[in-house]
């Protein structure tokens, strides 16, 4: 008897410690995002929807990254689907995911000209709403409010795709100088039928003067890396030179040189 009472007594010691433990780690994240939404002075970046989305939404999407002192600290993002609008917040602390606040927000209906029902896409509310808090890549506490969505898939993988996110907003500030001087048409000067086009981080090709394909990119250490969204083709090219004239590249693979003419 005195065995299995031992045994109970630092199984609840266990037990309140983890949970003092826990409420420890939330009172924290608690104050880390307290002083996130304090800061006054955020870099803020945004991705075009082609560039964080690999179909695109049915009234539009938006994604914004928010950094102080170089380092991402908050994303935004909104897609609205045919029947809601679908927010997400994402906080970070030392590059770490803290929290994500997830809300679907289904539109009101008004009543048009001739006196029908019809969806606002200007106005909507909160259906349901959750809550996730995360310490060392693990979810530690969960609040929901209301019930989601049938007609939408309710999202889940927060983790995963916060990095991705993360990953795609770091790619394009921290190599800002870069991607600037890419911006705009850029004619091969062997064949000015075939040229190239870059918008925010995505490369558009042309040869014969039609419209061939587009490739999302990325700079890895002078490397411009351009590939397909939904499959593993990739190319990589260094960037031997770029101004506000030339542009030259490198394939890696065929070391072929590819120069370019700055066209206004």
């Amino acid at each position: 008897m005195r065995q299995l009472l031992t045994i109970l007594l630092l199984l609840c010691s266990s037990y309140f410690s983890f949970a003092q433990d826990k409420q420890e780690v939330l009172t924290s994240i608690k104050d880390q995002m307290e002083i996130i939404d304090g800061y006054i002075e955020f870099d803020t970046f945004y991705l075009d929807p082609e560039e964080f989305l690999d179909k695109m939404a049915d009234h539009g999407a938006e994604l914004e990254g928010y950094y102080e002192h170089d380092r991402l600290k908050k994303i935004k993002r909104k897609v609205s689907t045919r029947s809601a609008n679908i927010t997400t917040e994402f906080y970070f602390w030392n590059d770490q995911l803290i929290y994500v606040n997830y809300k679907q927000r289904p539109y009101l209906t008004a009543t048009d000209e001739n006196g029908r029902k019809v969806l606002d896409y200007s106005r909507s509310f909160t259906k349901y709403e959750s809550k996730h808090f995360f310490s060392n890549g693990d979810e530690i506490d969960k609040e929901t409010v209301g019930s989601p969505l049938t007609e939408v898939t309710t999202e889940t993988d927060f983790i995963g795709y916060a990095n991705k996110m993360k990953g795609l907003l770091d790619n394009k500030f921290y190599n800002k100088g870069t991607y600037d001087a890419l911006q705009g048409k850029w004619v091969f000067v062997q064949n000015t039928e075939d040229y190239i086009i870059f918008e925010g981080t995505i490369r558009f090709n042309f040869y014969n003067g039609k419209f061939a394909n587009r490739l999302k990119t990325r700079i890895e250490e002078g490397v411009l890396v351009c590939f397909f969204p939904m499959d593993d083709r990739m190319y990589r090219y260094k960037i031997e030179n770029i101004d506000e004239n030339v542009l030259t590249l490198v394939d890696l693979f065929s070391n072929e040189e590819f120069m370019y003419a700055k066209v206004d």
